[in-house]
């Protein structure tokens, strides 16, 4: 009933008409009026000096009429958290492998920005397992987890699949480390420079080699594709390196991709949703849009 009754308040004041504010609330004029004099009665106070024509704000009146703008603005926007076609308002905080930064993170701000100003984004990178536990956590309202193909949405969660990526396996074009074309148990004996424990790809290839009843070879542990190419590329060790990071680095040229017969990776990227996302919604398929052209470019 307090809300009502501000909102009757607020209403007279700025459209300084009882007629006015009933057509704007769509009431009668005895329903805003008996509103008024209800605010009044609760607060004991008089919000209107009636001696003049129309009535204007009291002194007291204008006091709460600033923080009765203020309240009922805040009771809006409370309102449209749990409404998907209201606009993103808050925070949105986003998880991100790195390899999808690398191809949609400058796009998604950029996008979000101008389509929300309004919004607090906070775009956080990790590996896809570490994600999805701080989603679960409920420390993400989305993220895109990336899974080897073919995968499967993780559990307790909602989401869509927005694509996927080759992943190769390369080595030095001057320094080869293998023959061009070769199995998955040569290259076993072979040193190679990945990324460090947890990333999806080593975990794949890992699996891959283990099923083989041998051991992976690790020369380099490091972070980041770019140096990795320039590693593999001096002929410090074999890699993985997804194509699409081929297809546009300078270093591509001192590479060659082997053709491995009993072993292939590719990786699915999923959007995942924490809970019901309310009117984060927007957001959410705005992050969905800039990977899924990431990809696509890629």
């Amino acid at each position: 009933m307090l809300f009502a009754d501000l909102k009757a308040f607020v209403a007279v004041v700025e459209c300084a008409s009882l007629t006015y504010a009933a057509q704007r609330l769509n009431l009668t004029q005895s329903a805003v009026s008996r509103r008024i004099q209800h605010l009044e009665q609760t607060l004991g106070v008089e919000l209107f000096d009636r001696s003049t024509r129309p009535p204007r704000p009291s002194a007291i009146g204008r006091r709460l009429y600033q923080g009765a703008v203020a309240l009922l603005h805040d009771a809006n926007q409370l309102l449209a958290i749990p409404r998907e076609e209201s606009a993103p308002s808050g925070s949105f905080r986003v998880g991100l492998p790195q390899v999808i930064s690398d191809i949609a993170a400058f796009d998604l701000v950029s996008r979000m920005k101008a389509a929300f100003p309004g919004l607090e984004l906070q775009v956080i990178t990790d590996w896809s397992f570490l994600l999805e536990k701080r989603l679960a956590q409920g420390e993400f309202d989305a993220a895109a987890l990336m899974r080897p193909s073919p995968s499967r949405l993780p559990g307790g969660f909602a989401g869509e699949k927005l694509g996927s990526f080759e992943v190769l396996v390369v080595q030095s074009r001057r320094q080869p480390l293998s023959e061009p074309s070769t199995c998955l148990a040569r290259l076993a004996e072979r040193e190679w420079v990945l990324n460090p424990a947890g990333c999806g790809y080593r975990d794949a290839l890992v699996a891959a080699i283990e099923a083989k009843g041998k051991r992976l070879r690790l020369g380099i542990d490091t972070h980041g594709t770019a140096i990795q190419m320039r590693m593999v590329a001096s002929g410090l060790g074999l890699g993985l390196i997804p194509r699409h990071f081929m297809d546009d680095s300078p270093l591509a040229q001192a590479l060659s991709v082997v053709e491995v017969s009993d072993f292939s990776l590719r990786m699915d990227i999923w959007q995942v949703i924490s809970g019901q996302p309310g009117n984060l919604r927007q957001a959410c398929d705005l992050l969905a849009q800039a990977v899924r052209e990431g990809l696509e470019r890629g």
